[in-house]
């Protein structure tokens, strides 16, 4: 007997999901069955993505949402219940970084990146609960990133602020289990994403940086899906507050 996740009648929100690991996570959560909303800054690719989605003939709806912005998010929300009846599950993608040493950031540079990458999760985070409490179901999966567990250099906000994120998905997990609602996080290493190009390049090259990973290649987008996929099913209702690295073996914490 074939075991598969089915997300058939699940409604889902993903930020930042216009390309990059957002894109492929959309796509993923559709092909098992969910509705989407695809909530990004640029709302051309969130199209893009939505008519993929619908093409598939699944539900999809696209929104421009910044997720520094608490009203934006909850729009976003309202956006997805209009379109979709619920809100099962929320996929805190959205993040920016600033590749620098930090003795050459300027404050508006840190500022963006905390903004954006920890601010952005706490309001979309806020926004989902109120419908997720009453219904008393809901999967959060927050993106958190190796650098926010063991710190890299020239990613030295983003770490920061992405070990924010870690600490809060632990912390709200244990606020929201009562009402069977999972909150885990997925710290992805170097993934090829057009997002990560300019650090990849400017790191040698993903031949490289390879190197340093025991399965020898970089993560594609659809690795770091896949473990999404996985937390926001039914397979993992017993799981939260808890980090999953995917990074080929990159890190290994214990």
């Amino acid at each position: 007997m074939a075991v598969s996740i089915d997300l058939f009648g699940k409604s889902a929100i993903v930020t930042g999901g216009g390309r990059g690991i957002g894109r492929e996570t959309a796509l993923l959560l559709a092909r098992a069955g969910a509705n989407v909303c695809i909530a990004d800054m640029d709302e051309a690719s969130a199209q893009n993505v939505a008519a993929e989605i619908r093409a598939l003939g699944v539900g999809a709806i696209a929104t421009r949402t910044n997720v520094t912005l608490a009203e934006d998010t909850q729009a976003m929300v309202q956006a997805a219940i209009a379109a979709h009846g619920r809100v099962d599950i929320l996929v805190n993608n959205a993040a920016v970084w600033t590749t620098k040493l930090f003795k050459d950031m300027t404050p508006q540079d840190y500022d963006r990146d905390i903004r954006v990458t920890l601010y952005g999760t706490l309001n979309a985070s806020r926004a989902v609960l109120d419908v997720m409490t009453a219904q008393k179901y809901g999967r959060i999966v927050n993106l958190i990133s190796d650098a926010g567990r063991i710190g890299e250099p020239y990613l030295t906000v983003y770490s920061a602020a992405k070990g924010g994120v870690a600490a809060f998905t632990k912390a709200l997990a244990k606020e929201v289990g009562r009402f069977n609602i999972t909150v885990n996080g997925v710290a992805p290493g170097i993934t090829n994403t057009p997002g990560a190009q300019g650090f990849i390049e400017g790191a040698g090259g993903a031949e490289k940086l390879a190197k340093a990973y025991p399965l020898r290649r970089l993560a594609e987008p659809i690795d770091i899906a896949n473990v999404i996929l996985f937390l926001a099913s039914d397979m993992s209702a017993y799981m939260t507050g808890q980090i999953f690295s995917a990074s080929g073996g990159y890190t290994t914490i214990g």
